[in-house]
């Protein structure tokens, strides 16, 4: 997914400079006055008692010494933001932003400026987490204030030296601390460049006019780094290959009353060809899984939704995957991109032959594919 580009002039009190900088953001906020913000809350905030929590996000980011200020408003119509919190059939999943135009229509921020945003709070996830022991007022202030962040237009932190402190880490990281919720310096420095403040004013490049068929949404959501981990969180894992092409699979998709976009998920029917761990005993030799991503009709246009730039599994392919069981009994591929690994990436690291198959899309991957192919080469 392209990422935004943004040039800075820096200003402090003795030297006026230019420089160049790869920010994480996304598109500016659309309007003459982007940065002065409306929020409308749901009366789902209120009866899952997570006012406050939402109250904490909003503050939080105000008054950062950049040109933004979240205020509350009782008008949900026209271009606020929306806040809501609910529950999702996806395992793991703690908070979305959806971004729309003036249009009404779901965007991607990374290739279009927006007008408003929704953001999503999945409750029973979130008290699901690790069994509910660390459903705590901080892990929940620091999702709310993550997503909110979302919706100002700040994209997940990529510099490596900011990462255990930045608000904005993505789920996935190890360097994650789900103990902030508060932005750190660097995420203010983000903010600004897309706002504007004492220390930075941002000219926004690289504008794409190019018809839009995809969308990647930045989610919070549990994550595994370590194949114990990983393992223990599943409740199968299973050698298996799709049955269908993703265009053909069953595709949902939920609404909220106002027509703001809820929850999105594929059912990707599986060929099963071997169980390599858990109970296999009511396990046939096909699957219905829940899979992220989705296709969500929205009346004018048909887009491709995507978590966290998570690759959906392809048909044919024979994948080693990790599956978790919901509390209606259905099985749900978990840990996004480093939940799923393909026989032939599992095969080249088993014999070790570097640079085939196996992509080098991150340590976190990497690190998962050499404790699977050594604990599982011999089941291939």
């Amino acid at each position: 997914m392209k990422k935004l580009i943004t040039f800075c002039s820096v200003l402090t009190t003795s030297l006026l400079f230019s420089s160049i900088v790869s920010a994480d953001t996304h598109k500016p906020r659309g309007g003459n006055d982007h940065g002065h913000i409306q929020a409308w809350y749901d009366s789902s905030v209120s009866s899952y008692g997570y006012t406050g929590h939402f109250d904490h996000a909003v503050s939080t980011w105000n008054g950062r010494n950049a040109n933004v200020s979240i205020s509350k408003t009782l008008n949900n119509s026209g271009q606020v933001d929306r806040y809501y919190v609910g529950t999702t059939a996806e395992l793991g999943l703690f908070g979305r932003t959806n971004w729309y135009n003036d249009l009404g229509i779901n965007v991607d921020p990374d290739w279009f400026s927006y007008s408003r945003s929704v953001v999503s709070i999945y409750h029973n996830q979130l008290k699901d987490y690790q069994n509910g022991v660390n459903f705590t007022s901080t892990r929940i202030r620091h999702t709310t204030a993550h997503e909110v962040g979302h919706s100002l237009g700040l994209a997940h932190t990529t510099s490596s030296a900011q990462l255990s402190t930045s608000l904005m880490t993505e789920g996935n990281n190890p360097s994650l601390n789900r103990n902030i919720n508060t932005p750190s310096s660097y995420d203010i420095s983000e903010l600004r460049s897309l706002y504007g403040g004492p220390a930075f004013m941002a000219l926004p490049i690289n504008v794409d006019t190019s018809n839009q068929s995809e969308i990647n949404i930045e989610t919070q959501h549990e994550s595994f780094a370590t194949l114990s981990e990983l393992s223990d969180y599943s409740d199968l894992v299973v050698i298996a290959s799709p049955i269908d092409d993703f265009e053909n699979r069953k595709h949902i998709a939920t609404f909220y009353d106002t027509g703001d976009l809820q929850d999105y998920y594929t059912l990707n029917n599986l060929s099963i060809k071997k169980v390599l761990t858990g109970d296999q005993s009511n396990i046939g030799e096909n699957l219905e899984v829940i899979e992220s991503n989705g296709l969500v009709d929205f009346g004018a246009q048909k887009i491709k939704m995507i978590n966290d730039g998570y690759k959906e599994t392809q048909k044919g392919q024979d994948y080693i995957m990790f599956l978790k069981k919901d509390s209606q009994g259905q099985y749900q591929i978990i840990n996004r991109n480093e939940g799923t690994f393909t026989i032939d990436e599992v095969n080249s690291a088993t014999i070790n032959r570097p640079g085939t198959f196996i992509t080098r899309e991150n340590s976190v991957r990497d690190n998962l594919l050499s404790e699977i192919a050594n604990t599982y080469s011999n089941e291939l």
